[in-house]
């Protein structure tokens, strides 16, 4: 019976090891850390937040930030969930909305997707927020953006805010950028496609197989639109 007893708990872990991602801590972890028991059986942590710093008292129901980009590791998440999970770690370049006292700040992130978008971007102004003390990613919620000349942090021409149904009477206008370096994106084979339905003009100017950033506006107004619209329609305004 031992021996059953031992052959299933080497099974558990090697099926746990398996899912529950590369991150330092969850190679780190002890058993025990990556379980929770009861006096019959063994069940697997389902809550990411273990893994994340609690900021102890803080409900923020709200706190939007330029962020850099420290780490984003895979952490683990429900058995059966649609979502990846992910630990984000950000260096605060400036804070846009909402109060938070550390320059550095942890939090956790869901996408159904995969790794997160806004992961690929070095400075993202960023939305979060707090449950317990733990911060959570509003999800799919970010802007990348850039330092302009006058030392500003400004993103491009947001089309997804922009054609939000709340936004449809916004004062907010796209302005010309001044990015202190070169904005661009590659563009596949499909040039029109793309020119078209994702990076159109006059916001964008095409340059070979890349776009470049023309039109943008100023985190100031980019957190306005994001409020506006999606988070509006969530219930956060």
């Amino acid at each position: 019976m031992k021996y059953m007893t031992s052959l299933a708990l080497i099974l558990i872990a090697t099926l746990v090891s398996s899912c529950v991602g590369s991150s330092k801590e969850v190679e780190n972890a002890s058993f025990a850390q990556l379980f929770s028991f009861d006096s019959n059986f063994i069940v697997p942590i389902d809550t990411p937040a273990s893994f994340v710093k609690n900021y102890e008292g803080e409900d923020n129901v709200l706190f939007a930030f330029v962020g850099k980009k420290v780490s984003v590791e895979p952490l683990p998440s429900k058995w059966l969930s649609m979502d990846a999970c992910f630990k984000a770690r950000y260096a605060i370049q400036q804070k846009v909305y909402g109060q938070f006292q550390e320059d550095t700040i942890e939090f956790v992130v869901f996408d159904h997707y995969g790794i997160p978008a806004f992961s690929m971007f070095e400075n993202v102004l960023l939305f979060v927020s707090a449950e317990n003390g733990t911060y959570y990613h509003q999800k799919y919620m970010y802007n990348e953006v850039y330092r302009t000349k006058d030392g500003r942090w400004a993103g491009p021409y947001a089309k997804e805010d922009y054609q939000h149904s709340n936004n449809k009477n916004t004062p907010i206008k796209p302005i010309p950028i001044d990015f202190m370096e070169e904005v661009s994106h590659p563009l596949g084979d499909d040039i029109q496609f793309q020119v078209k339905h994702f990076y159109p003009k006059p916001y964008y100017k095409v340059e070979g197989k890349k776009v470049i950033a023309v039109y943008g506006n100023y985190v100031e107004e980019l957190f306005a639109l994001k409020r506006d619209g999606f988070l509006t329609a969530r219930g956060l305004f």
